[in-house]
């Protein structure tokens, strides 16, 4: 079973980011989280599941998408355990883009509204 962990405060593209993981996969876990620091927060958890892929939009109310990896990257490695992250936006600004790429936590930058052929990637196994 994968666990996808959605950090993003759009209840709709929460609800189709959801519902594409499910169809690509129907044992998927996916932990929704509105807020940057609720989901920091679930990281810290004892004996919670350890989390596959985070999905985190840049341009939240509160911290951003960058606060959160930027917070991420601090954690113990216990706490990151093998979690990909990802981070997606509407924007249309390369330094966005430029930006989430440079990231050392970041694994890749996600154009939304996210896509099945997208997820569909995110999702494969590792050859």
């Amino acid at each position: 079973m994968t666990v996808v962990m959605l950090v993003e405060d759009s209840h709709e593209d929460r609800y189709f980011a959801r519902r594409i993981l499910r169809k690509l996969d129907k044992s998927c876990d996916v932990i929704e989280f509105e807020y940057v620091d609720d989901a920091l927060s679930h990281l810290k958890t004892p004996g919670r599941k350890p989390i596959d892929v985070i999905i985190a939009d840049i341009n939240m109310p509160k911290l951003t998408g960058f606060d959160f990896v930027d917070a991420f990257g601090d954690l113990y490695s216990e706490l990151k355990g093998g979690a990909r992250v990802f981070l997606a936006s509407h924007s249309i600004n390369p330094r966005d883009r430029d930006r989430a790429e440079a990231h050392p936590v970041v694994e890749g930058y996600l154009e939304k509204p996210l896509r099945r052929e997208q997820l569909a990637t995110i999702l494969a196994p590792d050859d």
